[in-house]
């Protein structure tokens, strides 16, 4: 017979496993709503505006992010970035 303290792991790992999705759509969720920041970034050499929902910056100072119209990965060692809002993203990323 399995001593009870073997079985309490189990059952955590099972609520585990049942949370995590329901985790990874609130992280989403907010964009889904429409609620989600959008952000317009400039780059200071060649003066392109890129357009985003999700950007990260290292720690050396670049941004990072995947750019709405191409859908490429930018890496760009000097830029500036301004939330905007969603109607200006939605104009921005227009063909």
């Amino acid at each position: 017979m399995m001593n009870a303290t073997y079985r309490r792991p189990a059952r955590w790992l099972a609520s585990l496993v049942c949370a995590v999705p329901l985790l990874l759509a609130g992280c989403a969720l907010p964009h889904v709503a429409g609620l989600g920041s959008y952000y317009a970034i400039t780059d200071v050499t060649s003066g392109r505006v890129y357009y985003t929902d999700n950007l990260s910056r290292e720690a050396r100072g670049v941004v990072e992010f995947v750019d709405w119209a191409s859908g490429a990965r930018v890496s760009i060692p000097s830029a500036t970035v301004r939330e905007i809002s969603r109607a200006e993203f939605r104009a921005g990323r227009a063909p």
